[in-house]
């Protein structure tokens, strides 16, 4: 070892010899020992008292048995021990707090003071909680895995919107996250934030039958879709899509599609709107009759955002916790449409008005050639939904 980096090594033992330990006032503040005296627990339990359903609805975004049957299912991965030391904070604390800052999207410093828990405890749980809930809530988002399956979902498209042979809209949607530390320009995106990207799959009742969460806003508008996994399925041939047939009013068979905007690429199983310098009257029909059942996962993403709180502001989480809380908000969201949907789709907990924002805000696409087959796949649709409805 050389003279300089012997000194330096000398200077920083001195320096660790010479530092005076911090002696801790106390090991914690009285107020948070007094947990169960100030909690908001408290309040709930006296709303509950008063059978105050829609206040526990809109503390909660949930009704009061969901809200129960939720606690039952999440307690035993959320249940911890006592120690000679402390209480351990218990799980309705846990589901409670995770919750409400799910609903507000408060931040976790101001949130103390109504929950009584500090910042790292509060933080802690919001974790736990997280993947608690996506343990016993996986089968709410769920992937079709058979002909049936995804006939049943295009039933339901031809019925409500009219457009048969759809299984499923595709999109995808920006979530502000705070710029990461050391991150450079890895998540800004083209819209001047950072971000991570949802990308979702919804069915004709605007629930999500696939997500996938955590591309960095940087990647580009193909790169979001072509690295998930619903993606690398698709070009294997593993999704188990059905065979053409055809719609009502024609013998004329036709491919089961996906539906998506001006962002994606279109395809053989992929039908996107004719861009507006192309556009005749019957070209646009067609773009209204996709842009009618497209308009599912607008919606969803739009209840997403409405009744929960954290996706109106920038969530202060690293990007792989980010993920994990955008997850459990969308399982929510079908745990929630399933289990009290006029609640859940009626209810104006929270709502605001977009103001013109685009919900739907991926990157729109540029000079991009589809295939053959593809355009005439899309000529085809446009030539029914003009010839026979």
């Amino acid at each position: 070892m050389d003279l300089h980096k012997r000194k330096a090594c000398i200077a920083i033992l001195i320096a660790i010899l010479s530092k005076k330990s911090v002696k801790r006032k106390r090991w914690v503040k009285n107020w948070l020992q007094r947990r169960n005296d100030f909690t908001h627990l408290s309040l709930l339990n006296e709303i509950r008292n008063d059978n105050e359903e829609e206040d526990f609805q809109y503390y909660y975004r949930m009704k009061e048995a969901c809200f129960d049957q939720l606690l039952q299912m999440v307690k035993p991965y959320l249940t911890k021990q006592d120690t000679c030391m402390r209480k351990s904070i218990s799980a309705e604390e846990k589901l409670a707090v995770t919750l409400r800052y799910l609903a507000t999207g408060r931040n976790i410093s101001d949130l103390k003071y109504s929950v009584i828990m500090s910042p790292a405890a509060i933080s802690q749980a919001i974790m736990d909680t997280c993947q608690a809930l996506l343990h016993v809530l996986q089968s709410y988002i769920k992937m079709p895995a058979s002909e049936e399956e995804w006939k049943d979902i295009a039933r339901e498209f031809g019925e409500r919107y009219q457009f048969w042979n759809c299984t499923g809209a595709l999109d995808g949607k920006h979530v502000q996250i705070q710029k990461p530390p050391h991150s450079g320009s890895l998540y800004y995106n083209y819209k001047g934030h950072f971000s991570i990207v949802l990308m979702a799959l919804a069915n004709a009742k605007k629930e999500f039958i696939m997500i996938d969460v955590g591309a960095n806003g940087r990647v580009s508008d193909g790169g979001v879709l072509f690295y998930t996994k619903f993606w690398e399925l698709y070009q294997q041939g593993r999704l188990f899509l059905p065979e053409a047939s055809t719609l009502p009013g024609t013998s004329e068979t036709f491919p089961y599609v996906f539906i998506g905007d001006e962002a994606f690429a279109l395809g053989t199983n992929l039908m996107k709107p004719y861009p507006q310098n192309a556009c005749n009257s019957e070209r646009k029909k067609f773009n209204y009759q996709l842009s009618r059942a497209r308009s599912v996962i607008e919606c969803a993403f739009g209840i997403l955002r409405s009744k929960f709180g954290v996706f109106q502001k920038n969530i202060n989480f690293e990007p792989s916790k980010v993920a994990l809380i955008v997850a459990t908000c969308c399982y929510l969201h079908n745990y929630l449409i399933k289990t009290s949907p006029k609640q859940y789709l009626t209810s104006s907990w929270n709502v605001e008005k977009q103001n013109g924002e685009q919900l739907l805000d991926l990157e729109p696409t540029h000079n991009r050639n589809p295939p053959r087959d593809a355009k005439a796949i899309r000529e085809q649709f446009c030539h029914y939904f003009n010839n026979t409805l």
